[in-house]
């Protein structure tokens, strides 16, 4: 019998970022396999996208199906009222202040639990069941952030106990690394953390990105119900063999190149002091730094500033992306500076190893990046507080990068047509 699959994901085409890529690409993959696939999404008239990139929509497999619900946008009233108190992305810059953007914090985080993107939730469950019904769907597949998706996965499973759900979690939920932003008082976290362990519980499997945050996750129910957390990272939507090689020129500058968010908090001064170091030095080629992607006026200009090998080229074209990150010497990777950082893999590591060039990971040994980047050969960690190890690895890595390595069979493990197999044998 075909196999017919509900994906419920409030981050889609024309939704951009890295948080579409994931389930964008693993439904065209199930699509192209002979899964009927079904996406329930918010209008794009009522969501709040982070970034807006209305080529993906080109993207979508023609076999899939989507469906979409209109909501109350809440942000689209903070944004006429307040904007200073709408946060920057992942909350990686606080933006909020005076008295009505701290109200606003104490509201949502009171109000809207376990986000303001729940008020699509009562909608879709209903919209959610009668594609159920009508259309005989079996499997119901939801994507985490924003939590409240997982509510509606919840109220199908209520409503239709005999449907297989599966809750996928591309973050953590009341253990994400800008919790403590949100304006919790006691109350609301207690509340947050029941609904977050109701999911957990309820849930037929968990999905996670990374082996931390599934154990994270797994950690939260009793020892014998941690048999249904599994991982599925990340991965790349393109098969690297097919990729066209892009010549560099390696008597000039030792070109990193970083595309993506970059913000304060992921704290990337130690390895840009390092160059700086190294280059007035002046005896390895010397280092340039692209940025190619998101980052506050305020913090480029200090950027700018402190740092004469810095260049920021702003957002570009997804379909531009690849070839930059081709043509750079070292492909530069950073997360969050937090102590829970184990599990935390960006979805943008997957992209940098489909380029085939050396990867430079700001993180710890202990990170999960660092076990992937270590299994597939693609790069090495600069480790956060050693200066002197990060000095070492950008030397070693001149010394290095021309050599590219043919790493490509270690990379089918992590390309997206080979995780929908994974997924399906884990769907049964």
């Amino acid at each position: 019998m075909k196999k017919k699959i509900l994906l419920i994901a409030y981050y889609w085409p024309p939704g951009g970022g890295i948080a579409v890529r994931r389930w964008l690409g693993l439904a065209n993959a199930l699509s192209r396999r002979g899964v009927e696939v079904h996406v329930l999404t918010i209008a794009s008239s009522s969501a709040a996208y982070q970034h807006v990139d209305e080529s993906l929509a080109d993207e979508i497999e023609d076999g899939i199906i989507v469906h979409r619900v209109k909501a109350f946008n809440p942000f689209a009233v903070i944004k006429k009222v307040a904007p200073s108190a709408i946060p920057g992305a992942a909350f990686s810059e606080s933006k909020s202040s005076g008295i009505l953007g701290r109200l606003l914090k104490v509201l949502r985080s009171h109000i809207f639990i376990p986000d303001p993107r729940k008020t699509w939730v009562r909608k879709a469950i209903q919209k959610g069941c009668a594609l159920v019904d009508e259309y005989g769907l079996q499997t119901v597949i939801t994507t985490s952030p924003p939590q409240s998706v997982q509510l509606i996965g919840q109220g199908i499973k209520r409503a239709r106990p005999d449907i297989q759900w599966t809750a996928d979690f591309r973050d953590p939920w009341t253990d994400i690394f800008y919790y403590d932003r949100l304006g919790h008082s006691a109350l609301s976290r207690r509340i947050d953390a029941a609904m977050e362990r109701r999911v957990l519980q309820q849930a037929d499997q968990i999905v996670a990105v990374s082996w931390g945050f599934r154990d994270l996750l797994g950690s939260k129910v009793d020892p014998e119900d941690r048999g249904k957390f599994h991982v599925l990272t990340n991965g790349m939507d393109f098969d690297p063999n097919e990729l066209e090689n892009i010549s560099r020129n390696e008597d000039g500058p030792f070109r990193i190149v970083h595309t993506g968010t970059i913000a304060r908090s992921y704290a990337p001064e130690l390895v840009l002091d390092s160059i700086a170091a190294l280059n007035a030095g002046g005896e390895y080629r010397p280092f340039e730094f692209d940025y190619y992607g998101g980052v506050s006026a305020e913090y480029q200009r200090e950027l700018e500033e402190r740092y004469d090998f810095i260049r920021f080229h702003g957002f570009v074209a997804q379909h531009q992306i690849g070839a930059i990150q081709r043509a750079a010497d070292v492909l530069f990777l950073l997360g969050p500076d937090v102590d829970k950082s184990t599990g935390h893999i960006p979805g943008k590591l997957f992209e940098y190893m489909g380029a085939l060039r050396p990867i430079a990971f700001l993180g710890h040994p202990s990170d999960d990046v660092t076990r992937i980047l270590s299994d597939t050969q693609t790069g090495v960690c600069l480790p956060r507080g050693n200066a002197r190890a990060i000095r070492e690895a950008l030397v070693n890595l001149q010394g290095t990068a021309s050599n590219t390595e043919n790493v490509i069979a270690n990379l089918e493990p992590y390309i997206r047509s080979n995780q929908a197999l994974q997924l399906l044998d884990l769907l049964g």
